[in-house]
Formats: structure tokens, sequence, C-alpha cells
């Protein structure tokens, strides 16, 4: 029975080499003396920031490196047609060399997203700047003034309507990136505002109905002490009439109730009596 465990431990030992090895096998690139390059996780699709350079670099499972040339490289135009300043043709045979500036190299990719990409916008920009400088010479300037012509193409500027498409593109981006920034902060404050009108609401109708109990209370109360009230004077009335009580007749009960009337009044009471019968001393 040992014997099979220890086949089946030495499976799972060599799996785990071999898994390893792997790991660290996808996780390892290299770049030669004339190459930089930024990593880019293709799995979790991230660009890196630091451009590296020459040598033996270690970086997430399965990354890559979008590499651009540390040296400079040539583009050529041969029999490139072009009108002069007169209208006639004229051919030209033009080698130019670039190198992408290594602090530049994010921007690079993010416009261009590699190397052949911004390649061919330097071969289409650097097309459209011949035929632009070639339109400001005419056929003698053409033999006698080929050093300014020269300078002319180092110095031309990008079409205006690839630098609008660039800077459109660099506003969009830049757009979109504040939006989502600003989304979070969004959502929080949305989220804030409704769990605080939530709250208050909750906190009102918790005060309306402590205010409903109390006034109930109170009602009930006032109303249980009125009818007390009530049942007391009926109970006292009842005892001043009952013969077997003071035994009050109607007309002093009358008299009674007056009498607590006016001592219970809070003001003055006048009342107006009948004069009292005159003595006549007339001698017959």
């Amino acid at each position: 029975m040992a014997k099979p465990q220890i086949i089946a431990a030495g499976i799972v030992a060599l799996l785990i080499i071999l898994m390893t090895i792997i790991l660290l096998a996808t996780s390892l690139k290299k770049l030669s003396s004339d190459q930089i390059g930024l990593t880019y996780d293709t799995i979790n699709k991230n660009l890196g920031d630091e451009v590296k350079r020459e040598g033996l670099h270690n970086g997430p499972p399965g990354f890559e490196f979008i590499i651009f040339p540390s040296v400079y490289k040539t583009i050529s135009f041969s029999d490139l047609k072009c009108l002069n300043k007169d209208g006639v043709i004229i051919t030209l045979d033009v080698t130019y060399q670039f190198k992408a500036q290594p602090t530049k190299l994010h921007d690079l990719i993010i416009n261009f997203k590699d190397y052949d990409g911004y390649k061919k916008v330097l071969e289409y920009t650097g097309e459209s700047a011949l035929h632009e400088s070639c339109s400001y010479f005419n056929t003698s300037q053409f033999q006698a003034e080929r050093g300014k012509f020269q300078e002319r193409v180092s110095n031309i500027e990008r079409p205006s309507e690839y630098e609008d498409a660039i800077r459109s593109k660099e506003r969009a981006r830049e757009d979109i990136e504040v939006a989502r920034n600003e989304r979070p902060r969004l959502v929080t404050e949305a989220m804030t505002e409704f769990l605080e009108a939530n709250t208050t609401s909750q906190i009102i109708r918790d005060k309306a109905e402590s205010d409903k109990r109390i006034l109930q209370a109170r009602a009930e109360q006032e109303a249980k002490a009125i009818i007390e009230q009530y049942q007391k004077e009926s109970e006292a009335y009842a005892q001043i009439l009952d013969p077997n009580g003071l035994g009050f007749t109607v007309d002093g009960f009358i008299a009674y109730m007056g009498v607590r009337v006016i001592s219970s009044a809070q003001n003055p009471v006048y009342i107006g009596l009948q004069s009292p019968a005159k003595s006549s001393y007339m001698t017959p």
C-alpha cells in the first residue's frame, strides 16, 4: 500500500515543479540591447508606466512587452512624385531617420497601440510633409536650393487635420477619464443624500407617531377626568335630593345651585330684587 502512495506523492511533486517552471517561464521576458518597452498584463489588461531596457525582466504570468527600437530607424521614399510651385511633377528619393523618445513611450503606445502603428503614422506624416514642402519651391529652386528644401522638410509641421484628430482624441480620453473618476463620487453623493432623506423621513414619522400617542393619552385622561367629575357631581346631587340624605326640596336644590353658581363666579354678580313692602301709618 505504501508504494502507490509514494508514486502519487511523486506525481504531485512533479506537477508542482512543472507548474512552477511554467509560471517562471511566462513571468520572464528579455529585451535586447536595441530595444525598450513597457510591460502589458494580457490578463488584467494593464499597461505599465516604467520603461524597461536591455535585460531579463519579470512580470505577472503571461505578460508581454510592447517593444520599440531604442536606436534610430530609417524610413525611405523612392520615386515619390509631388507637384512643385510651378505645377511640375518632381520625383524625389528621400530618406529620414527617427527614434521614439523613452519619456514619451507611454503616450505613443496609448495613441498608436504599438511600434507598427507609430511607424505607419510617421510614414503618412513624412509623405504629407514632402508634398507640402515640394509646393513651396519652383523648378529652378529645386536645382539651386536643395539645402533649403531639406531644411523645409525638417521643419515641416504635421497636417492640421492630423493635429486636430490627435487633440480631439486626447480631449475625449481625458473626458472619459474624468467621468470615470467622477462616477464613484457622484454615486456616493447620491447615496448619501438618499440615506439622509430616508433618515429624515423616518425621524418625522417617529415624531408624528410620538406626538399622536401623547395627544391621544392626554385626551383620554382629560375625558376620564371630566367623566369622573360629572359622576361625582351626580352622586352629590343625588345625595342632596335623597330623603334619607340632606332631604332638599326641589326649590331648595335650585337655591343651593344658585349659591354655588354665584360663589364660583370669577366676576362680580349683581342681583336685582323687588323693594320690600312699606308700612302705612295713616290713622283712620
